[in-house]
């Protein structure tokens, strides 16, 4: 309306309130939803984590054997093979179906092959009913027989290692045969039958075909024994 002597508001000065409203609005809304959204968002941490290494051991349920003077437990995946006629009271487990290309253990109780020499030896005592692992495994004896001459007729060269006696295979140096020697004798050990009193002698030997060889397996096996 037109009053007499008063200015007509322009339109722009008419619309200016409505407009900042209208801004104030818009601003309010623009926040509510960036809020809305920031926190409908998933968070995302990324951090570097301290990297851990995992062995994985396939053997690590054993089978509980009971033989007439000891038991042992040796691991599942092994197999016991049938006692091969012959001089020797043995007893043998493998890991394959061909002895050729697996690991191999052998027990012989007292009918022992004396004169069986081996490649590698560890040294073991008897503790009355049981066995202690005194090291660990020799490096190849053919590295520190000095490269004995082997004579005719000759089976092994005789050696040390920790101050034991056994025999070092040096005519076959490419295999390897682990056995075990004590202070009892060349390929000798002697543990006691607890039921009736009787000792009885003992060699252990592990044959590994592996570029690698493992003889881990061959330690907790002879840990394990007990006589009966």
């Amino acid at each position: 309306m037109y009053s007499h002597g008063q200015k007509k508001k322009s339109i722009w000065r008419r619309a200016r309130p409505w407009l900042f409203l209208a801004l104030i609005i818009f601003l309010l809304g623009w926040a509510g939803i960036s809020h809305l959204r920031k926190s409908l968002k998933p968070t995302t941490t990324i951090s570097k984590s301290t990297a851990t290494h995992t062995t994985v051991n396939y053997d690590t349920q054993s089978v509980h054997y009971s033989e007439p003077d000891f038991t042992i437990d040796v691991p599942k995946s092994w197999t016991p093979v049938p006692r091969p006629a012959g001089p020797y009271n043995s007893y043998t487990w493998k890991t394959s179906a061909n002895g050729s290309d697996g690991e191999v253990i052998d027990i012989f109780e007292d009918t022992i092959p004396s004169h069986f020499a081996v490649n590698r030896v560890l040294i073991v005592r008897g503790e009355v009913d049981h066995l202690t692992v005194d090291g660990s495994a020799s490096d190849n004896c053919s590295q520190y027989t000095n490269g004995a001459t082997v004579t005719a007729g000759q089976v092994g060269t005789p050696a040390k290692w920790q101050g034991i006696n056994f025999l070092c295979d040096e005519a076959n140096q490419q295999r390897d045969v682990l056995g075990t020697s004590s202070l009892d004798g060349i390929n000798t050990v002697l543990l006691k039958n607890q039921s009736n009193g009787t000792t009885h002698k003992f060699f252990f030997t592990y044959t590994d075909y592996k570029i690698n060889p493992d003889y881990s397996v061959f330690y907790n096996v002879l840990s394990s024994l007990k006589m009966n």
